[in-house]
Parts: structure tokens; sequence; C-alpha cells
């Protein structure tokens, strides 16, 4: 995979998510990474697992959240 700015990366991301097709896997993958739930089990590995699910659903917000990287951006 070639370079690409962080910037470019996340617009990729927005393209991506901001489709219909996107919409439903991002809710998808909130479901099933316990975006809005606790992690909490009573199995420590259990929730070390689940907060690895939630982990990567925080850090794709993340990438969708253009205040992250238009901000950064426009400041250079």
């Amino acid at each position: 995979m070639p370079d690409i700015s962080p910037l470019e990366l996340h617009r990729a991301y927005k393209r991506l998510f901001e489709s219909a097709d996107g919409a439903t896997v991002m809710d998808d993958l909130e479901k099933r990474g316990n975006f809005m739930r606790s992690t909490f089990s009573t199995d420590a590995g259990r929730t070390h697992f689940n907060e690895g699910r939630r982990s990567l659903v925080l850090h794709m917000k993340h990438m969708l959240n253009e205040n992250n990287f238009i901000n950064k951006e426009n400041n250079r």
C-alpha cells in the first residue's frame, strides 16, 4: 500500500462509512464492539478481548471525525 497522508486516510474512511453500506457496517461494528455498553466480564480474558474490539471501533470513529484532521491540516 502506498504511503497516504493522515488527511487522505481520513477522507477514505469518510467516503467508505458515509455510504449506505458503510453506515450498516458501522452499526454492526458498534454493536459487536460494545461501543455503547460495558466491556466488563468476570473473565478477565473476555474483558480484554471486548476492550480490543471496542478500541477498534473507537479508532474508526476517531478517523471519521474531521476535527481530528481538518483543523490540524489547516494549522500547518
